[in-house]
């Protein structure tokens, strides 16, 4: 409700004595306040209708109209609203003085109209207009869960709460850091700075969780107004957030078996993998894609954001989190699969995370994950992971038998540099590590490229092997990465 809305209500008989403009007359009007007091502003609220017949008001120096108005409109109060006829029978000219040098608004109420007339006026429109906001704001969650239920994304969800607010929104998790927002052109503070924003509303998600999530909004209206509007949808954004962390945590030790059994090669079958991912309740007919992602550190706060991202882009996603490494196995994109790999691999730019998909047998799909594993570990952005991996190679050789032939194979090299005190072991490691190149060898170990060469050829006869053949070089590194010499 605005100052002029009293002025157009003819039952109410209200005369504007101040020049007061149209932007001043649009000020809001948050209730009214009957006062009598000389110095009521201690008990009053920003934008109220001041009512009063101005009983004691006797004085004529316009010194103290002066300070009594500056005082009001210091608070501010939306204007002024003065009865005549019962203890003053006409506006004092000092009243109408002041009002006009502070720009406040004075309304002269007539002798025919009593002030609790305009209070219950004030007090009816201001009801009804709680009624249409609260109105408006269920109309705006019930459209949000009819989309929600129909699997849209937050992305979505934030869009038509843009389209009823006309003001940027986003959402930010318990690390302040931000999950989505709608429009992506705006520019939305992280971190410690985001609280420093007088002109962003920050509401809560009902949640249930300690640190929940928030909703951002940049006021361009009242805070009460978009507290009103946004109050019923807060429970479907909530609700949407905590759909994956409910699947997630559903599924979560189920998820911590099938990662553990694919892990352990040696211990794990086949049958056993098989087992545990049917488990999961995915289909074993359908292609799943692999995600793994660095959680550690910094890293935590893309937690909350990358399974928004998990669940946006798939209809079903197991999570599981291990060792501060986030695994998810996904299944049926939403789109397909090269924009789902697209959509993750925007999540966050300096995030390390590992995408693979599709695989398409439990086999695939166990070698995939024994490799991201590994390549998250040497990777500090996003990437997708090739069909195969060297590392997978020698997880999967290393439960039959291999591991045990390759720590025979390196056992004289071994025996050598404990013998003599030599470092072939080392020399071999760094050569291969430098993708056999002399150049870069030689400056890791600070030796002379003869004193390489000669390593080398030293090597090459205790093993019984030439390191001149792509065999003898893969030979060797299969060797040091079987037996956890060399790491992935």
């Amino acid at each position: 409700m605005r100052v002029a809305d009293l002025l157009t209500e003819h039952s109410l008989q209200l005369r504007l004595e101040t020049p007061t403009g149209p932007k001043r007359l649009g000020q809001e009007i948050v209730r009214c306040a009957p006062t009598e007091h000389l110095d009521p502003t201690p008990f009053l609220d920003a934008n109220v209708l001041l009512l009063t017949s101005g009983i004691g008001m006797n004085f004529t120096e316009q010194s103290i109209w002066d300070g009594y108005v500056e005082r009001l409109a210091r608070v501010p109060v939306s204007a002024l609203a003065f009865a005549v006829g019962t203890a003053h029978a006409t506006l004092p000219r000092g009243l109408v003085t002041a009002c006009t040098s502070h720009d406040l608004p004075l309304l002269e109420v007539p002798t025919t109209v009593p002030l609790l007339k305009i209070d219950q006026h004030v007090e009816n429109m201001l009801q009804a207009e709680r009624i249409q906001l609260l109105n408006r704001g269920w109309k705006l969650a019930d459209e949000c869960a009819r989309l929600a239920s129909r699997g849209a994304d937050i992305a979505t969800l934030l869009a038509t709460v843009y389209a009823a607010l006309e003001v940027p929104i986003a959402v930010y998790d318990a690390f302040d850091s931000l999950i989505a927002q709608y429009p992506e052109t705006v520019t939305w503070r992280t971190g410690p700075a985001r609280t420093a924003q007088p002109d962003v509303l920050n509401v809560t998600l009902p949640m249930g969780l300690s640190n929940p999530c928030q909703l951002a909004v940049r006021l361009h209206r009242s805070a009460a107004e978009a507290e009103s509007l946004l109050a019923p949808v807060t429970s479907i954004l909530a609700l949407h957030l905590n759909r994956s962390v409910a699947v997630d945590a559903g599924k979560h030790q189920d998820m911590l078996r099938f990662v553990n059994r694919c892990v352990a090669w040696s211990e794990s079958t086949r049958s056993d993998v098989a087992n545990a991912f049917h488990e999961l309740g995915l289909s074993r007919r359908a292609e799943s894609a692999l995600v793994v992602a660095d959680m550690s550190g910094e890293h935590a706060a893309a937690s909350w954001k990358l399974r928004v991202a998990l669940h946006d882009a798939f209809h079903d996603v197991r999570v599981a989190e291990l060792d501060e490494r986030l695994i998810a196995v996904a299944q049926f994109p939403r789109e397909g699969f090269p924009e789902a790999a697209e959509q993750l691999l925007r999540t966050r730019p300096d995030l390390p995370l590992v995408f693979r998909g599709p695989t398409r047998t439990i086999d695939e799909l166990r070698i995939a994950l024994v490799h991201a594993l590994d390549l998250v570990r040497h990777t500090d952005v996003p990437v997708v992971a090739p069909a195969l991996g060297l590392s997978a190679v020698v997880a999967a050789a290393a439960g039959r038998g291999a591991r045990e032939s390759a720590e025979h194979f390196l056992a004289p090299l071994i025996a050598h540099d404990g013998q003599r005190t030599t470092e072939l072991l080392p020399t071999l490691r760094a050569w291969l590590r430098n993708d056999a190149q002399p150049s870069r060898t030689c400056d890791e170990l600070f030796i002379h490229r003869n004193s390489l060469s000669y390593r080398l050829r030293r090597i090459e006869q205790i093993l019984g092997l030439s390191l001149d053949t792509l065999d003898g070089k893969a030979t060797c590194l299969m060797a040091l990465r079987l037996v956890e010499l060399e790491p992935y």
